[in-house]
């Protein structure tokens, strides 16, 4: 298990809590903090923060796979309302997630891109802050809607003043990538499976080791017992410092996580030969902190069915000591196999989008003077930066290759706003970027883009110099009328694509 391993990551330090709310999170997104456990475990990082808002990011890789098939998102959903909440708070103030409910829209498969939770404060008083959440998968789908009702309490004993200057630290370096970056080999059982053997004979299979989900692969979160005739489960998770994030308890996602989970596969065990199952729901309120000492947390389910094949799954969680830490509540519906249609590959349409590509400007020179270890720090700043413009200017990350980015966007407009508040972000670090940007009908697979629109967007960029926003024409074109200013850098030929190119760039 990775959670066996040495822990990546701390947690920050006492003077933390003595910064205003806001500022405590942008620490993190602008490397004055190195990376909690949690956050190296799963990939979970911030990717746009501000005032009673934010988005978060997780990489949709299958290391968030349980039984029921799907990515558990309940981490990522805790993080995101934990950290907007935080937002609100002046310097001394704490918040502890006191419940948090899920929907989910429709289940969530290991896929190419992120998964991204927008939250944001719906109220925050002086004793409780409500948060709420959506959260997409690459595709830019909604999956999931969640609510949070966290309270706010004073840091106790009263924390130390923090430095008068915060400044860039250098991440850990290891041999080998952090656990969500690495290739999953955890063998799942076949899904197919659940409909012909029915629900107990499917979790047996995990009960027993034949199989083995990548998330328990990942936290240690696993069935220890199943009982058909009570149709309960019981599944344990070590209360491990890799499940740390602003202190040394477990976040109360993993507590969630461990929960769903547990309810997910109590539901798993009333499906019948030729049934289906879709979880609908989750509900968990939290009671107490959980150290992270290595213990076991056990979370025990118990389901039943109603009439028309609603599911409802009850859990409690228990800490070391048999000591109640949370309880929960999981919803799902029971379908005919045969109605519930089979997931279809994704169209491929044509659409008219703008795309924009960046790269950093003498790369190699930079990661020459600071070597390894700080060239990845100011990759990973300068990486922070681009996505904080991005995702505030509505835009969709198709692809990071090494140093640069490459990103469609629905207007020429937004694509221009976002190239200059980049180009003015990673200036402040000491970074130069080139940008070009066309826009052109492409083809648009999921969050895959392709098409010769791509190939003129990136020809163009080669082409720009240190600083500069290269554009083709069409793009100054769409923006006539604007108060845009471009600067006419006369017809160029493109590598690969025919004819002359007549490009612009943006003027200062």
């Amino acid at each position: 298990m990775t959670v066996d391993e040495a822990v990546r990551g701390h947690v920050p330090p006492a003077w933390f809590w003595a910064l205003p709310g806001i500022e405590r999170i942008r620490a993190f997104d602008q490397s004055q903090l190195p990376s909690p456990p949690i956050a190296r475990l799963l990939g979970i990082r911030a990717g746009h923060v501000g005032p009673g808002s934010g988005t978060w990011i997780m990489p949709a890789t299958g290391w968030s796979l349980i039984e029921s098939g799907e990515l558990e998102v309940s981490m990522l959903a805790e993080t995101a309302v934990t950290g907007v909440a935080m937002t609100t708070l002046t310097p001394g103030l704490d918040i502890d997630p006191i419940s948090m409910a899920l929907d989910y829209f429709r289940p969530t498969r290991p896929q190419a891109g992120n998964l991204l939770a927008r939250a944001r404060v719906v109220n925050a008083g002086r004793l409780f802050v409500f948060v709420e959440v959506e959260i997409e998968d690459p595709q830019g789908r909604k999956i999931a809607h969640g609510t949070s009702h966290c309270d706010v309490r004073q840091v106790e004993p009263a924390p130390p003043p923090p430095p008068a200057e915060l400044r860039p630290v250098e991440e850990a370096a290891y041999s080998t990538p952090d656990p969500y970056a690495r290739t999953v080999r955890s063998r799942i059982a076949p899904p197919e499976t659940l409909g012909e053997q029915g629900g107990s004979s499917f979790l047996e299979a995990y009960l027993h080791g034949r199989f083995v989900t990548p998330f328990s692969e990942l936290t240690g979160c696993r069935i220890v017992a199943l009982d058909e005739r009570r149709v309960a489960v019981t599944m344990t998770m070590p209360a491990s410092e890799w499940l740390c994030r602003f202190s040394r308890s477990v976040a109360p996602g993993a507590i969630a996580a461990l929960a769903n989970s547990a309810s997910r596969a109590a539901g798993l065990m009333i499906v019948q030969p030729g049934q289906s199952f879709a979880g609908l729901g989750h509900s968990a309120c939290f009671f107490r902190a959980v150290p992270a000492d290595g213990r076991i947390l056990r979370a025990e389910a118990r389901g039943i069915v109603h009439d028309g094949g609603v599911a409802i799954a009850d859990v409690e969680v228990f800490d070391a000591e048999s000591r109640l830490v949370a309880s929960a509540q999981g919803l799902a519906k029971l379908i005919d196999a045969s109605k519930r249609r089979k997931a279809a590959v994704s169209e491929v349409k044509r659409v008219l989008a703008t795309l924009l590509f960046t790269d950093i400007v003498g790369s190699t020179e930079h990661a020459r003077r600071l070597g390894d270890g700080g060239w990845r720090t100011l990759l990973s700043r300068h990486h922070n930066a681009v996505r904080a413009e991005i995702l505030r200017c509505e835009g969709t990350e198709v692809d990071t290759a090494g140093d640069g980015f490459f990103v469609r966007f629905e207007s020429p407009a937004r694509a221009l706003e976002c190239a200059k508040a980049a180009r003015e972000a990673v200036r402040r670090l000491g970074i130069e970027i080139r940008v070009g940007i066309h826009t052109g009908e492409c083809e648009l697979q999921g969050r895959t883009v392709a098409g010769m629109a791509v190939h003129v967007a990136a020809r163009i960029q080669a082409l720009a110099g240190a600083g500069d926003i290269l554009v083709s024409s069409t793009v100054k074109d769409i923006v006539v009328g604007s108060d845009t200013r471009f600067e006419d850098r006369g017809p160029h030929s493109l590598k690969g694509t025919p004819g002359e190119w007549r490009l612009f760039s943006l003027a200062d």
